[in-house]
């Protein structure tokens, strides 16, 4: 197989399994956004009838601390990512308009 056709066939895939994955992600993240609100409405309810008392303050224990942690996993994500070369351009071009037709 030619170069240009091997090219043309990883951009084409790549844009396909973007437009695939970013309406995926669309659609789960509004699912788990409006469950968390739920999930918080109900928790607030709860705790403002003194059926339930939560600590706000001890939930965030242990995640202030880890931005470091954070930039190193993106870093080492956006590595794969430009290793990957072409597939990666056409798959995050594909998820990006997916994002932007989903709006």
């Amino acid at each position: 197989m030619d170069l240009p056709a091997l090219l043309a066939e990883n951009i084409v895939q790549g844009f396909i399994v973007g437009l695939i994955v970013g309406f995926v992600v669309r659609v789960a993240s509004k699912t788990v956004r409006n469950l968390l609100i739920l999930q918080f409405l109900l928790l607030k309810y709860l705790e403002s009838r003194n059926l339930l008392i939560v600590d706000w303050h001890g939930l965030t224990i242990g995640l202030l601390g880890q931005k470091e942690l954070v930039i190193e996993e993106a870093q080492n994500l956006f590595d794969t990512v430009v290793e990957m070369g072409v597939f990666s351009g056409a798959l995050a071009g594909g998820f990006l308009l997916a994002q932007r037709i989903g709006k």
